[in-house]
């Protein structure tokens, strides 16, 4: 009935803390994609889980199209893809599944994965849910399309929630599910991984407002590398001037045609 999908980068530690138990029960099938790890994951998931299908990726190729391959994998109705950092019970996967189950009209369903979203009420139909953990009813994903695979990082999930409503389907958030995101705990953040998130964040910014919403002349490429260069001039702390500056390389790169991904298939972030 369920596959879950969960996308590893240099995550092995947090991951067997958050989901060996749920793994070990053989509940439901599980696919771990693990994103070209360089910090030993790939041997600690092999050991730790060998009799799970585990995709060892050769390039680091971004959150969407590693969700995309364990997607095409899954040959169950339903799909579960999960971050490496949630805290997530068997007891509220089966809420969440249930109200699925139930619901013609959607394609696309979510828990609450923080405390503000979390409540009593019922499911309520949103415009977009978080990409940390998203329930997908697989024959009707395959009509609306995987994730977008020219983005790397950011608002791929934004992208495909704006194209399940196009589809004529609907999203949820089922508030009274909660899986709890550990927001930060998936990988550990250098100075280097910092620029590289930040500069597709400003390309994939661009990307997803020229794709969505090309006549919105407020948030034209230019207009978001104009904005990034400005804050970052007027930034006071180093760390902040040093986000935006790599948001404004990437919105640059983009307004020169320039594609997320280099020919051999790693991520671009040059300056």
């Amino acid at each position: 009935m369920l596959t879950i999908i969960i996308i590893s980068y240099n995550s092995a530690h947090v991951l067997i803390e958050n989901f060996a138990d749920l793994i070990d029960s053989n509940r439901y099938k599980t696919i771990i994609v693990d994103n070209a790890s360089s910090d030993g994951s790939p041997d600690l998931l092999r050991n730790r889980f060998p009799s799970t299908t585990i995709k060892f990726l050769k390039n680091n190729i971004g959150y969407g199209r590693a969700a995309n391959i364990g997607l095409h994998a899954a040959d169950t109705p339903y799909a579960l893809l999960l971050n490496p950092d949630l805290s997530v019970s068997s007891k509220q996967i089966e809420k969440l599944l249930n109200y699925a189950r139930k619901d013609e009209k959607g394609a696309l369903w979510g828990p609450a994965s923080n405390s503000r979203d979390f409540t009593q009420g019922k499911p309520k139909s949103v415009d977009w849910i978080s990409g940390c953990a998203m329930l997908f009813e697989m024959s009707k994903l395959k009509q609306i399309g995987f994730f977008d695979e020219n983005i790397f990082l950011f608002f791929e999930e934004t992208d495909l929630c704006k194209r399940v409503l196009e589809s004529g389907f609907e999203i949820k958030l089922c508030q009274d599910v909660y899986f709890d995101h550990k927001v930060g705990q998936a990988c550990k953040l250098n100075p280097e991984v910092e620029w590289l998130k930040s500069w597709h964040y400003g390309w994939s910014r661009c990307y997803f407002f020229s794709k969505h919403d090309p006549k919105n002349l407020k948030r034209t490429p230019s207009k978001q590398y104009a904005q990034y260069r400005w804050k970052a001039l007027i930034s006071i702390s180093q760390r902040k001037r040093r986000k935006y500056s790599a948001q404004a390389a990437g919105a640059n790169a983009f307004l020169r045609g320039e594609l997320a991904f280099l020919p051999n298939g790693n991520p671009q972030s040059k300056i």
